[in-house]
């Protein structure tokens, strides 16, 4: 291969949503596919044909369709949790990549509206399936400017590729500092989420009832 294109020039033609559609963990690691010609450029639905376009001239190659085994992408949506079902698992906020889940261990989760990508990560993951998706009308860019994508603020093009680089580094040092004697296997915490999620439907149903009895 000869003049490899710098990934950081393909990186900022993708629209940050971290979403894993492209089938590299994030938006960066699929411009490093890209530049190291291991990767079509046609594998970013939320990018659309502005990321296509844009990838092709960069790259001088061919222009495709977006590949439809990535899947399509509809209006910009954000995530909202339904706080009365959720039981603190954690998992959300473990699969979102830009840090836009607030809360702890049992304790209540909630979105961070402004920071979410709408890249659906934290849905299959969630026990209680109390996490949905959505659409976002009329929104307000505020005073950031525009970015070549027009459901995206350059502003939220820009903080989600720095928390996605933070999270990655944070997920880098902890692999580093990994020791199996003090970090709980999967097994033991998908044991410890199911029963929380026992006692939870267990306490809803306890509840039912008694409403049910006073009728």
């Amino acid at each position: 291969m000869s003049g490899a294109i710098d990934p950081h020039t393909i990186d900022q033609w993708l629209p940050q949503t971290q979403c894993q559609r492209c089938g590299y963990p994030g938006c960066w690691e699929y411009a490093l596919a890209i530049s190291a010609e291991s990767a079509p450029i046609n594998r970013c639905p939320p990018g659309g044909d502005i990321t296509l376009r844009a990838l092709a001239e960069i790259t001088s190659k061919p222009l495709v369709p977006v590949d439809r085994d990535c899947g399509t992408v509809g209006p910009l949506a954000c995530a909202v949790i339904n706080e009365a079902l959720c039981i603190g698992c954690t998992l959300c906020i473990q699969a979102c990549p830009v840090d836009a889940i607030a809360g702890a261990s049992k304790l209540m989760h909630t979105i961070i509206g402004h920071e979410c990508t709408g890249c659906e990560l934290c849905i299959a993951p969630c026990p209680m399936d109390c996490i949905q998706m959505t659409p976002i009308t009329g929104m307000s860019l505020d005073d950031e400017h525009p970015s070549p994508w027009p459901e995206y603020s350059s502003g939220m093009v820009v903080r989600a590729r720095r928390r996605a680089e933070m999270k990655r580094s944070r997920s880098q040092l902890s692999a580093e500092s990994f020791c199996s004697n003090t970090t709980p296997t999967n097994a033991v915490m998908r044991k410890n989420i199911l029963s929380s999620v026992k006692r939870t439907r267990a306490r809803r149903n306890s509840l039912y009832l008694n409403e049910n009895s006073k009728q």
